[in-house]
This record gives C-alpha cells, sequence and structure tokens, in this order.
C-alpha cells in the first residue's frame, strides 16, 4: 500500500516537472516550441566522466556474473563426480569425452544459465524498486541484469549456433537443425524484445547526472553510458584473458549488443525525461577506480593459477 502511494505520488511529480518545463519554453498551449529550448547547458567533460565511471561498473558486473557463473558451472560438474580447475578463461572438465552422459551434459552446461536467468529475475525486481535512485552504484546494478540476461539469453543464442556451451545441451537432446534455427530465433527475439522493454528502465540511470534527460543529449547520453563502455569493457575483458583467446566466450560478450542497440532505436521516439531538482555534481569515483583495477589483477592472477573445486 504504502508503495502504491509512493508512485502515484512519483506519477503526479513527473506531470508537474513536464508542465513546468512546457510553460518555460512556452510551448503549454502551443505545439511549436521556441527555439531557446534546444539550447541546454551541459556541464564540460560530463560524458567523458560517464563514460569513465559506467565502464569501471561494467567491468564489475562482468566479473561477479562471470566469475559466479564459472563457479555454478563447476560446483555442478562435481555433483557429477567431473573434477575440475576453474580459470579465468573457462572450466577445465577432467574426463573423457565418451564418460560424459546425457544427465551430466545437461545438468553442467544448463546450470550456469538457468541460474544466471533467475538471478537476472531478481536484479531486476530490485532495479525496479530503486529506480528513482540517484545513486551511482544503481548503474552497477543495471549492468548486473545485463551480463545475467546475457549468458542467459546469450548462451541459447551463440551455443546453438556455435554448439558450445548451452549448445552441448541442445546436441544431446537430438535436437535436429530445424530445431537449432528456432532456437536462434527465439534467443535473438528475445533479446531483443527485452531490449526495448528496458529502454525507459535504462534511460531512468540519467538522473546520475542530469535533472532532465532531453532529446538534445539523449543520444549523446546513451552512447556515453553504455556503448562506449560496452565497446571498451570488452577490448579490455579480451586484453586481460590474453593469450587463452575464448572464441565463443567473445561472441557471447558481444551479444549484449542486442539489448543495447533497442536501447538507442527506443531513445529515438520516447519523450522528455523528468527526474528531480536535485543539484548534481560530476561523480567522481577515485575508490571505485582502484578497486575495478585491484579486482582485475586479482581475477587474472588467481584465476590465471587455478582453483581446484
Amino acid at each position: 500500500m504504502h508503495n502504491d502511494h509512493l508512485k502515484t505520488g512519483n506519477r503526479f511529480y513527473i506531470a508537474y516537472r513536464k508542465i513546468r518545463f512546457l510553460v518555460k519554453r512556452g510551448s503549454l498551449f502551443s505545439k511549436a516550441p521556441q527555439k531557446t529550448a534546444r539550447h541546454v547547458k551541459i556541464p564540460e567533460g560530463i560524458f567523458k566522466t560517464i563514460s569513465f565511471n559506467s565502464l569501471l561498473l561494467f567491468l564489475v558486473a562482468y566479473l561477479v556474473i562471470y566469475v559466479l557463473n564459472l563457479f555454478i558451472t563447476g560446483y555442478t560438474a562435481i555433483i557429477f563426480d567431473i573434477p575440475v580447475p576453474v580459470y579465468y578463461n573457462d572450466v577445465d572438465y577432467l574426463i573423457r569425452g565418451i564418460d560424459w552422459t546425457p544427465d551430466s551434459v545437461s545438468g553442467v552446461f544448463s546450470s550456469g544459465p538457468i541460474a544466471m536467468f533467475v538471478l537476472s529475475l531478481f536484479l531486476l525486481i530490485l532495479y525496479k524498486a530503486v529506480e528513482t535512485e540517484s545513486g551511482i552504484l544503481r548503474l552497477l546494478l543495471l549492468w548486473l541484469i545485463f551480463h545475467a540476461m546475457t549468458r542467459f539469453f546469450g548462451e541459447i543464442l551463440v551455443g546453438a549456433i556455435l554448439n558450445k556451451g548451452f549448445g552441448f545441451v541442445i546436441l544431446y537432446m537430438f535436437v535436429m537443425d530445424t530445431g537449432k534455427v528456432i532456437l536462434t530465433i527465439v534467443g535473438f527475439v528475445a533479446m531483443f524484445t527485452l531490449g526495448i522493454a528496458m529502454a525507459r528502465l535504462s534511460m531512468y540511470s540519467a538522473n546520475i547526472y542530469f535533472n532532465d534527460l532531453r532529446k538534445a543529449y539523449r543520444t549523446k547520453f546513451i552512447l556515453s553510458q553504455f556503448f562506449l563502455p560496452f565497446l571498451l569493457g570488452n577490448i579490455i575483458i579480451f586484453l586481460i584473458k590474453l593469450p587463452k583467446f575464448n572464441y565463443f566466450d567473445l561472441c557471447l560478450n558481444f551479444s549484449m549488443l542486442l539489448f543495447l542497440i533497442p536501447l538507442l532505436m527506443r531513445s529515438f521516439t520516447i519523450e522528455d525525461l523528468y527526474f528531480d531538482e536535485d543539484k548534481k555534481t560530476i561523480v567522481r569515483t577515485h575508490m571505485l577506480t582502484a578497486a575495478t583495477v585491484l579486482a582485475l589483477i586479482a581475477f587474472r592472477v588467481i584465476l590465471g593459477f587455478g582453483i581446484r573445486l
């Protein structure tokens, strides 16, 4: 009941902000806005800061989801009496190919994606509860959702194409080529649809830096907050995993584009967003920078030696 009152209050406040904005630009009772409304003052260097902060959170979220996925898969293998060491690039299954059974294949290679799907639902509910907050860690939550959903839907899509990861489950289920095509289409459509559905929630993250998100700088914000960190983040992930190149993992990581492209497309048509009137300051995250660098080093060094489960 309390949450319903809060949501109702938020709707009235957003409506008030929109009316106030229309009055200021002189278009409350007219269709054509004044030309001066297009000139929006943006703090200098804000988009560089947005990209840098989002890159750090992208990397932290990746490490959390990727390592969690590795260990869930590894411990599932232990249940089937398959000894495994976990490395930074994969899980090494110490078993002969002929000793795999349909049950062990299905259990091991589906455990990670299914766990990531359940986790993404929980994180999405949590994000929905704090979508109006302006703390920068809310962006970490959003990146965790994207990474977790990629580890489920991306595994279906890429696994069906490359016969890796979840693709092994598909093979052992004796799914024919037609079935693989259907699963590929389902994975593609699901990711694209979810990207459209999450577009508004994703754009709400602009309230970390802005009081409003207007068309004048919306596209630049989307590119700075999501696309640039995504590209730079994947380059860093690729470099940190060298020399052991995992083509499947690279394709899986880049399948996240199917969430981000609809977000960019949706941003061209959505109306201006209004958040709050609190004064915004450029968030500088020196501690987060240090923590991210240390986490990347620990990931590469510790899992470079491997952890035997």
